[in-house]
Formats: structure tokens, C-alpha cells, sequence
């Protein structure tokens, strides 16, 4: 079964309708423990209120969350999610007294009730990570008119699935082969590769940016809104910034950020070498960003999502029998919606919920792109599944900050379990090619679009108006010192930051691709060269969920994100197999 199988929560949306009605009957409840919370009935008749609200929330958003990404096209299904997103901020408006009321009674008090009861103890984290906010907590009434705006936090999201999603079209091409051609987001990377002719390669990259060059100005000003809620944010709870106010929560050092940021930033030496020896061995006059998918070895080779599946546990063999099981159960049937469908969103997840198995949802274009893909987010749902099933619900879910690291481990796993098996000279270069791109798109790449965030960030914090021209050219700059590239020469490019969902749905995330990659590639190191406990350490990381913080919960696994050279160590790396990859060019 290659498709989601949502009839585990609903058999229908009649039935789903019952529950997102009792959901929202029940929100009212929770207005009887204002002033209360600093009895221990109060706090504990509430904390279970909770618990048991959540659990019912964890089962009817998920149904229409997956539902209307099938089809983004459906406004039916949207509204329907939309509906779900409404009543989860009246909970937030409702519930706004909480955190003011229990700062003001104390950490002493609160943690006593938490030890006075056995129901209450698996919150003792969470209590401890509230009043490590406390400054940071306004006062009752201050809270409860944020709450007010907080549903203005997820009108980007839904407008720019809308703008980018749901009422684009599709561009058609012709080919200077007579072929004519639909290009999609979904396919227009597969599609490169296949291209010889520069000029088709320029006509199908335009023609899948061409809707974001044409709604430069309808993205930009929906970006501003990104960042102006953002800044209204930060300020109003006394962050310096934006990005602190994104990292303080889970205590992330905004030295982290900034580290990671310097290494990359100043180590793209070796992107240049890349980049020079592919242009080389490609034979191209000028180099583009779209050139990237090219391959420097050819490879017809289809992966079916079946064999694809196959050879990810065919690299699983050999490691913890516990490990082993929980990545198959991550793609069980009826969990992993596998191809591209007119409407579906674009991309690859991996989504999860307490209480229920985790779903995949995929565009499998039976790539090789493809096949990572697979691996990267059963690396995720595994996650969940150990946290699910190590931790009780108030910390077994794990933050972003951590989330990549099992995902990108997983891509380390298969990358050199398909080198041990490559034969031939082609074999060796597509895979040591994959694995270079890899370093390049999840390190690099991603770190190149969380150093726009934070001067995009920083432009708002200086009072530059937000243009389409002021965000292009950060990118414009950055794209220049990254790859020594220059993006206004490609019809569209310059437009990049319209492109990547995540700039408006999760700000200040991608990051986490670079430091989640640097932390899995030093375990995974230390797993494959036998470190005493790696693998039990590695497992005792994903069984931790959000019982720490996160940098506290990656030092399990043996990666000190707080050290600079667990980046630099990434550039070693890239600086390795680019020799090994010259080596097998010249063999």
C-alpha cells in the first residue's frame, strides 16, 4: 500500500466533525482554573485537563492536517484544517493566564505539587523550562492580547500554499527536441538531469521559477509579514532579537547559530574547487545553479519505491536489533504516502503525533535523490517512535533543533553501505558525487538560507523597508561569496527566497539541517569506527525526546554542538571525499 491510510484516526470527516466539536465544547473548561493554579488542586486538575484535551487534539488535527495536503487544491480540505487551526487559537487565548499565573506562584511551589504527585512528575521539565523563560513571560493580561494575534502567525503558511500551491500553473516547455513538457516544483529536478542542451536546462529552471519571479512582490510582502511577526514578537516578550528569541527557549547558545554560520561562511574554498572540477569534467563554458543536478556519471538506473525500501534495510543489517526494527516500522503500509499527485504538497515529511505510528509523506521520483529521501525521513518517524514509546507525552516530543540528526545519520548509513557495493568506476562517482551534494545542499545550502534569515531579520531591525529588491539581493550577495555565482544572470534565481517553504513557515529552522547534520555525521563516525557505547549512546539520544535540552540531548550521543569543531569537521569531510572524488575522475 503505497498510499496514507487516515481511517486509523476516522473512517469519515462526519466522524472527525463529532470530535472537533467536543474538542472545541471542551476549550471553555479550562477557564475555571484561572486564579486557581496555585492550589495543588488547581495545578493538577489542570495539567490533566490538558493531557487529556491534547490527546484528543493529537487525533483530530492530524486527520485534516494530512488530508489537506494531499490535495492543497481541495478548498474544502483546507477549510476544514483551517477550522482546526481556529480552535487551537482560541485554546491559546483561553489558556493565555497559565504561564503568568504559575511564574508568579513560584518555581518552589509549582515543583512541589509536581513532586507531590506520580501524575504530575513527567512535567517537572517542563515546569523547570517555563520558569526559565520568566522574564521573558508577560503579564496576564499582556498575554491574553497576544493570544489575540496569534492567528496571524499561521496566515503565512496558509498564503503562501495558496500562492505557490494552490493557484499557480504549471508551466509547459518545449524542448529544442520537439518534446513538449509540463514543469512542476515536483519535477523539474529530475527532469534537469536529463538534459544535455543548455538551453533546455535554462528553459526548464525558468519555467519552474517562473512563478516566483512573477509574484515577487506578493511574496515579498508576505514575507514581511514573516518577519514583522516575528519582530513584534521578540519585542514584545524583551528579546534582543528575533534569533535569540527563537533560541532561548530550549537554551540553544546563540553562539551555536553564529559559529556555524562563521565556519561556512568562511570556508567556501572547497564549494569553489567542487564547482570548478564539475564544470571541468562536464565540459561547460559557464556555470549556472541549476547545473547542480547534473551528473559527472551517467545513471539510468531506476529505484521503484519497493527496491528503494529494500536497499535502505538491506544498509540497516547488522546494527542494533532495536534500531533495526524501529526504522522498518517507520515504513510500514498505510504510513508513507509514496508518489506525487496533482494538488499533493511538494516535498517530503515526516509527521508525528503522541499516541499514534508517525506518516511519511514522499514524492518518490525513483531517483537516487529519491531513495535518500526514503531514508532521511524513516530516520525521522524511527525518532518519534523511540520517543513515543521512552517518554511519557509531556517530554517525549523531541524539538527541531535535534530532529535532523537521526534523518541525516540514516543518509550517512545508506551513503556508505552503496559505496561498500559499488563495483564500477560510474557506480563510484554517482555515489561519491550524492554524498558531496549532500554536504553541499545540507550544510552549506542550508546554512547559506539561515544567513539570509538573519540579515533579513536584521533589516527589520534597523527599519529597511522589506523589497523584493533588499531580500534578492542578500541573496544576490550571498549566492556570490557562496559559490561565486552570479544569480541575476539566471532568469528567476535571484528569487530563492520565495522558493523555500520553510523561510515562511518555520522561521529560523533550516539552521538545524546544518547543525543536526554535523552532530549525526560525528556519531555516525563514532558508531562506524566502534567508539565503545556509540550505538547504545546514539539509541539513548532518540529514546530521550524532549526530556532536555536539546544540546544536553545530542552530547548523549557524544556531538558538542557548543564546540566550533564539530563544524570544521564537516569541511574536513568535504575536503576528503572531493580528493576521492578526483582520485576515481583521474582513475
Amino acid at each position: 500500500m503505497s498510499q496514507w491510510d487516515l481511517s486509523i484516526f476516522y473512517p469519515d470527516f462526519e466522524a472527525w466533525q463529532k470530535d472537533v466539536d467536543l474538542f472545541e465544547s471542551r476549550i471553555d473548561e479550562f477557564s475555571a482554573f484561572k486564579g486557581k493554579l496555585s492550589t495543588f488542586e488547581g495545578f493538577r486538575d489542570y495539567i490533566l485537563l490538558e493531557e487529556e484535551i491534547t490527546q484528543l487534539l493529537y487525533k483530530v488535527y492530524p486527520y485534516a492536517h494530512l488530508a489537506a495536503d494531499l490535495n492543497l487544491r481541495d478548498n474544502v480540505l483546507g477549510s476544514k484544517y483551517q477550522s482546526v487551526l481556529l480552535k487551537l487559537s482560541k485554546l491559546s487565548q483561553v489558556t493565555s493566564y497559565f504561564s503568568p499565573e504559575v511564574i508568579a506562584a513560584g518555581s518552589d511551589l509549582i515543583l512541589s505539587f509536581v513532586e507531590k504527585d506520580a501524575r504530575l512528575q513527567p512535567y517537572k521539565f517542563v515546569i523547570e523550562k517555563l520558569f526559565h523563560q520568566q522574564e521573558h513571560v508577560l503579564s496576564d493580561d499582556n498575554e491574553r492580547i497576544l493570544a489575540f494575534h496569534s492567528p496571524i502567525s499561521s496566515v503565512p503558511t496558509s498564503m503562501y500554499n495558496a500562492l505557490a500551491v494552490g493557484d499557480r500553473s504549471d508551466e509547459e516547455v518545449l524542448l529544442s527536441t520537439g518534446e513538449k513538457m509540463k514543469i512542476t516544483t515536483a519535477n523539474y529536478r529530475s527532469i534537469l538531469p536529463t538534459l544535455k542542451n543548455p538551453a533546455d536546462r535554462q528553459l526548464v529552471f525558468e519555467a519552474a521559477f517562473k512563478r516566483y519571479k512573477d509574484n515577487k512582490n506578493a511574496f515579498a510582502n508576505l514575507y514581511n509579514l514573516v518577519l514583522q511577526n516575528l519582530a513584534a514578537s521578540y519585542k514584545s516578550r524583551g528579546y534582543s532579537s528575533a534569533l535569540e528569541a527563537k533560541l532561548f527557549g530550549n537554551n540553544i547558545p546563540v553562539s551555536v547559530f553564529m559559529n556555524l554560520k562563521d565556519v561556512a561562511y568562511e570556508n567556501v574554498g572547497p564549494i569553489k574547487r567542487y564547482i570548478k572540477l564539475r564544470q571541468k569534467y562536464l565540459g561547460l563554458d559557464k556555470y549556472h545553479t541549476y547545473d547542480r543536478f547534473l551528473k559527472l556519471a551517467e545513471s539510468n538506473t531506476k529505484y521503484p519505491y519497493a527496491d528503494a525500501k529494500k536497499m535502505f534495510f538491506e544498509a540497516l543489517e547488522g546494527l542494533d536489533p532495536e534500531f533495526v526494527k524501529n526504522e522498518q516500522r517507520a515504513l510500514e503500509d498505510g504510513f508513507v504516502d509514496v508518489l506525487p499527485k496533482d494538488g499533493k504538497r511538494t516535498g517530503a515529511y515526516s509527521s508525528g503525533f503522541y499516541g499514534w505510528h508517525p506518516f511519511i509523506l514522499l514524492n518518490h521520483d525513483e531517483t537516487l535523490d529519491s531513495v535518500f529521501t526514503l531514508a532521511h525521513e524513516a530516520g525521522h518517524s524511527a525518532h518519534t517512535i523511540f520517543s513515543n514509546e521512552a517518554q511519557p507525552m509531556a517530554i517525549a516530543d523531541y524539538v527541531i533543533f535535534v530532529a535532523e540528526i537521526a534523518s541525516t545519520f540514516n543518509e550517512h548509513l545508506l551513503g556508505d553501505y552503496l559505496l561498500s557495493k559499488a563495483t564500477s568506476k560510474e557506480d563510484k562517482i554517482v555515489l561519491l558525487e550524492n554524498e558531496i551534494d549532500g554536504i553541499m545542499a545540507t550544510f552549506f545550502r542550508q546554512t547559506l538560507f539561515a544567513t539570509y534569515e538573519y540579515e533579513a531579520n536584521k533589516l527589520v531591525e534597523k527599519g529597511i523597508p522589506i523589497t523584493e529588491g533588499a531580500l534578492s539581493k542578500i541573496m544576490i550577495d550571498l549566492y556570490k561569496h557562496y559559490y561565486d555565482i552570479d544569480i541575476t544572470e539566471e532568469n528567476g534565481k535571484q528569487y530563492v527566497w520565495a522558493y523555500i517553504p520553510h523561510l515562511f513557515h518555520t522561521p529560523f529552522y533550516v539552521y538545524q539541517y546544518a547543525t543536526s547534520y554535523s552532530a549525526s555525521l560525528k556519531i555516525y563516525e563514532n558508531v562506524k569506527k566502534g567508539v565503545p557505547n556509540a550505538m547504545s549512546n546514539y539509541i539513548k539520544m532518540l529514546k530521550a525526546g524532549g526530556s532536555a535540552y536539546p544540546v544536553d540531548i545530542a552530547k548523549i550521543a557524544g556531538a558538542d554542538l557548543t564546540d566550533k569543531q564539530t563544524f570544521l569537521a564537516v569541511i574536513n569531510r568535504f575536503n576528503e571525499l572531493i580528493d576521492q572524488l578526483e582520485d576515481v575522475l583521474k582513475s
